[in-house]
Formats: C-alpha cells, structure tokens, sequence
C-alpha cells in the first residue's frame, strides 16, 4: 500500500481542526492537527507534509507570521501554504500573503469540494515531485557510483574483483544487521502491546478534554469494548456520570502537572461498586506542556474485603483476648479466695505463742502448704502473662548477689532439713544489673529449689557468680550432686508442664507442676538474659546456669512504686485507748469472718458489709478510719467504692482481693487504695498493711 501523505492542519480552535478532518478524511492522508504556531513548527521538523492549511487569525503568531517563518526553512519552503480567513481580505494582504509563498486563500465558511480538490492537487503534486526527487537521486546516485566504479576500474583493475566481493560482504553485513534490528524492534513492540494488552492492571491515557487516547485490551473488555472501540470517546459516555465525578477532580490534578495517587470506591453501572488503586501520570510533549494522562488502575476490591475480615477477625480475637483476661483474673479471684481465711487464721496461729509449739507446727504446716497453693495459681497466671506478652517487668539497679541471698533464704530450711552441704561462691567483680528483684528472686528461688528437691540427703549445692568481661555479662550457677538428667530430659526441661522421668517416679514422689523452669527461662528472655541446664547422667547431678547483661555505664535506673505489701513480720498492736474503726465490705462470708475476728484481737472496732450498697450505708451512719476492701462485689466494685469514700469522707483503704495482676494494682493505686493485698494473705502480710494504714491516719488527723 502507498503510504499515507502528511496534510498539516494549524488552527486555535479545536472545533475548526475536526471541521477540517472531516472534509479531508481519507485513508491516503495522514492529517496532521495543531493549535498553536509553536506546536505546527515542532511538527515540520519531525515530519515531511504535502500542504499546510494555516489560519491566518491565531493568538501568539499569526498564520502570516508562521507562513514567514516556514518559508525562510530550506527544509519547508517548498510546502505549499493555504490561508483559511473568515472575512475578505484586502488586496494589499492577499499579496503579502502570495509574497510570503501562500498558494491560494479560502474564505470561511469552506467550501469542503473546493479544499478537497486543492489539497488532492498538492497531494498529487507532492508524490510525483517525490517520486521525481527520487528518480534523480537514483540516477545521480547511479551516475555517481559509475564514475566512481570506471576511476576505480582505471586505478585498481587488477584487485576490482576483490573490492566488488568485500562491498558487498559489507552490504550483506549491514543488511543483516538492520534486518535483526528491525525484527528486535517488531518483537519489542508486540512484546509491548502484549504486556499492556493482557496486563492484570487497567491501563489507560486521556487527553486534554477527557477523551481517551489508548486503552489496554484488559481495560476494554472489563467493561465490554474492544479498545478500538473507545478510541476517541469521552471518559464520562464510557465510564458514566457517577464514576466520572468520583475521579474528575482527580483527572483534573494530573493534567495540571501533578502526579496522583488515590484509592476510591468506584461505583459502576455496570460492575456495582469496586475499590481501585489509581496513579495518574501527566503526560508531556516534548517542550514539557501537559497533553494528557497515563492511567494506571488496580482493581483491590478482594484486598480491601479481605482487610474488613482481617479487622472483624482482630475485633474478635480481642473481645476473645478481653474475655480471656476477665476468665483468668475471675479465676485467679475464685482459687485464691477460698485459701484467704485458711492463712489468715494458719499464719495467726503458727505466731501465737500461747500455742502449744506442736499444735503451732501444725498451723505452719497448714500455712506452708496454702502458701504453695498460691505459688501455683502465681505459676499458671506469670505462665499465661508471659506468652501473651501481658507481663512487664518493673526495671531498676538490681544486685544480683543480694537476691541471690534472699532467694537462699527462702529454701534454708530446706536445705538444712536434708543436711545439704552450702557453698557460696560470689566471685564476681561487678553484680549490678538492670531488672526486676522480684522476678530476678522467682527465678532464683526456682532453680534453688529444685537443686535442694532433687538432691539427696547429704547431698551438696554449689551457688557461684562470675562477671564475664568480654561479653559484659554476669554468671550465675547452681550446681547440685543430684539425680542429673538423661540428654531427652534436657531437652524438654524447659517447656511448660513437662518434668524428667524421675520426677514422676513413685506416684509423684517430687511433686510440682512442671511450671517453675518455664517460667524462669521466659523470665530472663524478658531480662535480656537465659537459663540452661547441663547434666553428664542420671544421678551426676545437674548444673543450671544464668545469664544476664550486667548494668551499661550510665544506664537510666527507674525505680517503680510498688503498691503491693508483702514480708513483714511486725504484729500491729493497739492500746484500747486508742480505738481504730474499721469499715470491711467482703462478700466471701468465711474471709469476713476471719477478718473481724483478727482486727477484733488488734483491738480495731470492725463494722462488715457484703456489698456496695451496704458499705455506703454504713459509712454515712458512722466515721470510719480506714476502708479494707475486696474488688469484685456483687453491685458493683471496690475501685468505685474506694473513690466514693474517699471523696465523701476522706477515707484510706487496703484493697484485699483475689484479683492479682499488674492491670489490678495498677487500678487499686489509681482508685486511691494505699496497698494492694492479693489472697490468700499471711496475718503478717496484714499486719505490715495495717501498720502503714495505722500511720496515714497519724499524718491525717
């Protein structure tokens, strides 16, 4: 097929230039559009044109001027230029535009035969001027080459052979190459429409007025098109009103330069509503202007449900962690309850000395043992903190060789019971560290105690600390003369639940839970540190050894309050003269009764309520000094109640509850309770309570 000539079309008006296509429209003319001066100039130095048909009223340039300019180019001086006018020129314009090379003028409106039949002259022209360029630059080429080939004949006759065979070696050569170029050329571009045609996201570009200019196969057919179907059609008769004012603004931003990145919910007549992903790139000609917009659309209509089922499974999965946090506060409350009264009265009676001293062996028998109840529910509820990441530790200077001793105080009796040989090696230069002491002790006591559980009489422990200054670490080991362990034991004594075979031996010989070493590795993961254990066989005896960061040079040292009363020993006594009133609310009938006969024997006059309601009563018929309270009450709780009070008369309270978290002391201190006692409680524990009760109520009075 004869290739398409270029017919240049220069007018300011939009509307003019499709007025002109329309008449010339023909599949032998390529029509060329511009609407500035400017723009028709780039278009002649990229292209070779036929004619030009120029408006000669336009801003900026006129079509006279632009005609000068186009005519002083060798390159376009001899393309033949017609004048469009809307009115009638004078004669002396008309010349001048004849001067300046203009071949005819029309006047507006055209008659579009009349520019037809002109621009089929030229056209005509063109080619047979073309072809006759073409003609003689292959006679002169031909000419030349013969020349050349007779000089070259006289000069080299006896080696032409030679030169004709390696031109044209060479001529194969270049063909060859522009052969593989071409076919690379024709395989990147259908590799091109391949990539766009089926790509999974919707590419598109518009023009100035919203029309699109190209669109993917894969956009096209999402809404039922071909894309040359869309070709040339308004984004708004394609897409529909509704989609089209949901992204206009958009539209409207990139071809004013900027490029865009929004999500919208889209929704379509034809599609319902979706969510997409859009970029809107400006699309600039050469000299930068802005003639358009790339379109890049990710339908993430399947992202954005499956992110609403993520958020309504992560809603449930915290009521359900909500809900778990209420069940395990609830039953740490309903085990620890029942053991309160049982500790009160053990522990009261294990230090009355009126006693006889076996009937008090007994009562301490009893209070040990519901101390160790209360160790496991501590055990299960640290263990449940720990995986779901709810404890946190109360950092400060810790020194480590201290609680080491407090720990070994806890299991001395123990240790002597069994006639253990103790040796203590602290041998480390430096036993600061950064930490919690009361969790640093738990894991401390854990691993003496089992080195005193599993070894036997006349058996021996071995306690020993080391700095590390290479790694700035602090060691601690305990090595005991025990029943050791087998390599399968080692490997699962750190899990939770899970013991050595020994320990099972004889119908629990041993005892425990399997808690205490899975508590304590989680404990100095959270420390920074580990735990591991080492044993050359059974009965070889067991080696655990502790790891911890020592305390960094100038490390912030934060010093937590602590709320919760626990240790002391001192009993609180009272002169008569002295009267202290106490208001107890406790629903638990056999603690309440406890309670009073305990502060009874302290000499405090104890008034008791089982509930909100009836604790408000009796503070408003009488002036109380001091509140202990449980938490969970049957209307209502004991943080309400302990802001009530205080507000309305100035009340301190103890609050006394089975509920132990950190959450739960944390409220206590912030509903006004100076201490946080969590059940089951000793008399001394009490005591130590009461003492500090006893001198707020000093200051305040």
């Amino acid at each position: 097929m004869t290739p398409a000539i270029n017919i240049l079309l220069v007018d300011d008006e939009v509307r003019n230039l499709d007025v002109l296509e329309s008449f010339l429209q023909s599949p032998e003319y390529s029509l060329v559009r511009a609407l500035t001066a400017q723009r028709a100039l780039l278009l002649l130095l990229e292209g070779e044109f036929a004619a030009i048909v120029l408006d000669i009223q336009m801003p900026g340039m006129s079509g006279i001027e632009l005609a000068n300019l186009i005519k002083q180019r060798k390159r376009t001086q001899h393309i033949p230029i017609i004048f469009l006018t809307a009115y009638f020129q004078e004669d002396k314009d008309v010349l001048e535009g004849y001067g300046i090379g203009a071949v005819d003028y029309l006047t507006k409106p055209i008659n579009p035969q009349i520019l037809k039949s002109k621009i089929a002259v030229f056209v005509d022209l063109f080619r047979k001027t073309r072809a006759l360029a073409e003609t003689n630059a292959a006679l002169e080429l031909e000419i030349a080459q013969r020349q050349k080939a007779e000089e070259a004949l006289q000069r080299v006759n006896t080696d032409l052979e030679s030169r004709v065979q390696e031109r044209t070696a060479d001529l194969m050569l270049a063909n060859d190459t522009l052969l593989a170029r071409e076919r690379a050329l024709r395989a990147s571009e259908a590799q091109l429409r391949l990539v766009t045609d089926y790509a999974p996201v919707f590419i598109t570009q518009l023009d100035r007025e919203h029309r699109f200019k190209f669109v993917n196969r894969t956009y096209a057919r999402r809404f039922g098109h071909e894309p040359q179907e869309l070709i040339g059609k308004h984004f708004k008769d394609v897409m529909g009103d509704v989609p089209y004012a949901a992204v206009r603004h958009h539209i409207d931003a990139a071809l004013a330069g900027d490029r865009v990145e929004f999500e919208a919910e889209i929704p379509y007549a034809s599609l319902g509503p979706r969510w997409v992903f859009v970029i809107h790139e400006p699309e600039r000609a050469g000299d930068g202007e802005v003639v358009g917009l790339l379109a890049v659309i990710a339908d993430i209509t399947d992202r954005k449900q499956s992110e609403r089922v993520i958020a309504t499974a992560r809603d449930e999965a915290m009521a359900a962690s909500r809900a778990k946090d209420d069940f395990l506060a609830t039953l740490s409350h309903e085990l620890r309850t029942p053991l309160n009264p049982v500790l009160l009265l053990a522990t009261e009676a294990a230090a009355n000395p009126a006693l006889p001293p076996e009937v008090r062996e007994d009562f301490e028998t009893i209070a040990k043992n519901v101390a160790l109840e209360a160790r496991l529910i501590d055990d299960l509820l640290d263990l449940t903190r720990i995986v779901r990441g709810k404890l946190s530790l109360e950092r400060r200077a810790v020194d480590v060789h201290a609680s080491l001793k407090e720990a070994l105080a806890m299991t001395r009796e123990e240790i002597a019971h069994k006639e253990i040989v103790l040796t203590l090696k602290l041998e480390a230069e430096r036993w600061m560290i950064h930490g919690d002491d009361v969790r640093l002790k738990q894991v401390f006591w854990n691993v003496i105690k089992n080195a005193a559980k599993f070894t036997p009489v006349g058996g021996s422990v071995v306690i020993e600390s080391r700095t590390v200054p290479e790694t700035n670490t602090l060691e601690v080991s305990v090595a005991d003369t025990g029943i050791g362990m087998l390599p399968e034991e080692l490997g699962r004594i750190f899990a939770a639940f899970s013991q050595g075979d020994h320990a099972i031996q004889g119908a629990h010989r041993f005892g425990g839970m399997g808690l205490g070493l899975a508590i304590s590795r989680m404990m100095m993961e959270l420390h920074g540190g580990s735990i591991t254990a080492t044993s050359a066989g059974r009965n070889q005896g067991t080696t655990f050894l502790i790891k911890v960061p020592l305390l960094q040079k100038g490390q912030e040292l934060a010093v937590p309050r602590n709320n919760r009363t626990d240790g002391g020993h001192r009993r609180n006594s009272r002169s008569t003269d002295s009267l202290f009133h106490v208001l107890l609310v406790e629903d638990h009938k056999p603690t309440a009764r406890a309670l009073a006969q305990l502060l009874g024997r302290r000499n405090y006059e104890v008034v008791t309520a089982d509930c909100v309601a009836e604790a408000k009563t009796a503070a408003g018929r009488k002036n109380f000094d001091l509140l202990i309270s449980d938490i969970g009450l049957p209307d209502g709780n004991g943080y309400e109640l302990m802001r009530s009070l205080h507000d309305q008369y100035g009340l301190i309270g103890i609050a006394l509850t089975g509920y132990g978290m950190e959450e739960d002391v944390r409220r206590s201190e912030a509903a006004g309770f100076i201490a946080h006692l969590t059940k089951p409680v000793s008399v001394q524990t009490l005591d130590s309570a009461l003492a500090i009760a006893s001198g707020r109520a000093a200051q305040k009075n």
